[in-house]
């Protein structure tokens, strides 16, 4: 499995996709704007289309390799998941005080550290927090 971490959106996304990947980009004071589990040529990744996979293709993404050890459980998390719809609501953890959480839907953050962890995040979950995981989970 590796972690898929985007700078910039798909060369095709529209004008707000672009402009979300650039706020997006500024709150988080992050190169990165979007991420995503890949296992072999799929993409797992929650878009505002929800929880789904689809063919991986590399343009404009970075893999972070973290093993072949999770694969399993990140896909049942993920059967157990498929379809589970966006997180809006959580993202305002990044512009509001205190502990913002909606369990039952998730931001891409939010979902790869769910797969690389199986622990539901109770708290915003950054890209550099998902960096911080990848380490340890290579060095484990």
């Amino acid at each position: 499995m590796k972690l898929a971490l985007r700078k910039t959106p798909a060369s095709n996304a529209p004008w707000n996709a672009k402009l979300a990947s650039w706020a997006i980009k500024v709150r988080l004071v992050s190169q990165y704007s979007h991420g995503g589990l890949v296992i072999g040529d799929t993409l797992y990744h929650s878009t505002t289309h929800g929880l789904h996979c689809e063919p991986y293709s590399p343009e404009h993404w970075e893999l972070f390799d973290l093993g072949d050890s999770l694969d399993e459980s990140m896909l049942a998390e993920f059967k157990r998941r498929d379809g589970t719809g966006y997180d809006w609501f959580s993202l305002l953890a990044f512009v509001l005080p205190g502990k913002i959480s909606d369990k039952r839907r998730l931001y891409c953050f939010e979902w790869c550290w769910l797969g690389m962890t199986g622990i539901s995040p109770t708290y915003r979950v950054t890209p550099e927090m998902l960096l911080r995981q990848a380490i340890k989970l290579r060095e484990a």
